[in-house]
């Protein structure tokens, strides 16, 4: 069974940034790059995070689950606080839990996505119970928000049970860091080299939303002490890409400090195509998207008089995602259409390379649609029907794929080429009439209610919603599909958002 799409899965991509200088390779058992064992990591854990993170770049974690601990016994301590004032304002209390649930969630995610496969591939056996565990505290968020969205808070238990939840969920998050800080993070240090180390903490960074990483470094920097707060950013120097861009906005960030104006372009400075304006040249050289895609030469498509007006209607730009994906789906219905004809399934991973990266950018733009757009537009509107119907289609696909793929040689049958084409022909049909709708319904309210400042706002907005690691494959493949003019367009609306 193909694991479902969630919009938050690995990939390496190309790009500026760096993620990893080469594979993961398999190392022995026996092997070790370095000798600390499990009591000296939780020795750094229990007594001073200070020059531990400098020796070992997974240890920036032990800052990380310092932060974590110490939001869990601040919302602990407010909860018994409530639970013993009964006309108190839990409202503080309840953003609070939504926040924590928020960065506690990205955390696990990129956990499961970056840092326990890289350990599965040479230690077995020992990721999956953390990834389970995940599962569990996420059950034990969703019996907080419950209790929280229920219609018991006038009831008198309420807050004694809200209490016993949160003492709960800290009890069984404080249990799965020791473990860890125990076993995981030894076996980091003893099978992977400092530099491997570095490069597997800047994915983690890099599968959180860029959105998300502007709220998380100011909390984490929040909870470091004065003397420990040198040695983070030391480490963080070491992690973070030497791009002199790129580590001003992470440390602008990390200080508290907002990222707004002109700098906001710097943010995605990891895609070249952004860097000094966009030229032919620079999107050549900076192309880092789906490998398979048809970008590089930049596409002077025909643009209609609405996706060029995007000076004086910035929100327009919408309609270039709207062509270029579905310019993209169309490509690998005509694909599917050619292995379909040829009965050739040789280079059905690249297929499911090209149909996991397209499938990611609708994900993600369905997530900024629900997030950022729809609710500023009308709050009413919704398409959160029409944008599950479409993930669960595309994980429909993506286990096709696989189920062709673990069929190998016998994959021949004309079952399976007629399924490739009825899927892609599929999302493709359920992708166009859900723009349509879309682009008649949203569009207009927004260009009618929103200044052009706004509108830019509304863009830049939607685009942090994605991680880094797909923001800098996106950029380039996008801009790879509009005219010289929608491309500088594109870059000054993003300049002055």
């Amino acid at each position: 069974m193909a694991t479902p799409l969630t919009g938050l899965q690995h990939r390496d991509g190309g790009g500026g940034v760096a993620l990893m200088g080469g594979p993961l390779n398999p190392v022995d058992s026996s092997s070790s790059s370095t000798t600390t064992n499990t009591a000296s990591v939780a020795s750094s854990s229990s007594s001073s995070l200070k020059n531990s993170a400098l020796k070992s770049p997974i240890l920036i974690f032990l800052f990380f689950h310092k932060a974590i601990r110490s939001e869990l016994d601040g919302l602990h301590q407010a909860a018994m606080v409530v639970a013993t004032e009964p006309d108190g304002n839990i409202q503080p209390l309840v953003q609070r839990y939504h926040f924590f649930r928020e960065i506690y969630k990205h955390h696990c995610n990129a956990e499961d996505e970056v840092i326990f496969p890289a350990l599965d591939i040479r230690v077995k056996n020992v990721a999956r119970t953390y990834s389970l565990e995940h599962q569990g505290e996420s059950a034990l968020f969703d019996q907080l928000f419950e209790l929280l969205n229920s219609n018991m808070q006038d009831d008198e238990g309420f807050r004694r049970e809200l209490a016993s939840c949160t003492g709960a969920l800290k009890t069984s998050v404080s249990q799965h860091m020791s473990k860890e800080e125990e076993q995981v993070f030894p076996l980091l240090i003893e099978k992977f080299t400092f530099e491997e180390q570095a490069s597997l903490v800047w994915q983690f960074l890099c599968s959180i939303p860029v959105n998300m990483m502007a709220e998380f470094l100011p909390w984490l920097s929040s909870s470091v002490s004065p003397d420990e707060h040198p040695d983070m950013l030391k480490c963080l120097c070491k992690i973070v890409p030497n791009e002199k861009l790129l580590q001003q906005v992470i440390f602008t960030w990390l200080e508290g400090k907002s990222v707004s104006g002109g700098h906001r372009r710097e943010i995605f400075s990891c895609c070249k195509s952004f860097r000094d304006g966009i030229s032919m040249e620079q999107t050549e050289k900076g192309r880092c998207a789906c490998e398979s895609s048809n970008v590089g030469k930049r596409k002077y498509v025909e643009a209609s008089c609405e996706v060029s007006d995007s000076a004086a209607y910035p929100v327009n730009e919408i309609l270039h995602w709207h062509s270029a994906i579905k310019r993209e789906l169309n490509d690998i219905a005509n694909e599917a259409r050619k292995i379909q004809l040829s009965g050739d399934f040789s280079d059905i991973s690249a297929f499911n390379e090209r149909l996991q990266f397209i499938a990611e950018v609708c994900i993600f733009h369905s997530i900024a649609e629900d997030k950022v757009i729809f609710p500023a537009v009308d709050g009413e509107l919704s398409f959160v029907q029409e944008h599950a119907e479409e993930e669960s289609q595309f994980n429909n696909f993506r286990c096709l794929i696989e189920s062709i793929q673990s069929a190998g040689a016998n994959s021949s049958s004309s079952e399976f080429y007629t399924k490739l084409c009825s899927h892609a022909d599929q999302i493709m049909d359920t992708i166009q009439k859900h723009f349509h709708e879309e682009e008649v319904q949203v569009l207009p309210l927004a260009r009618d209610h929103f200044s052009p400042q706004r509108q830019r706002e509304l863009l830049y907005q939607s685009l942090c919603v994605m991680p880094l690691k797909l923001v800098e494959r996106v950029l380039p493949w996008l801009v790879g599909l509009l005219s010289e003019e929608e491309a500088r367009s594109f870059l000054q609306n993003m300049h002055l958002a």
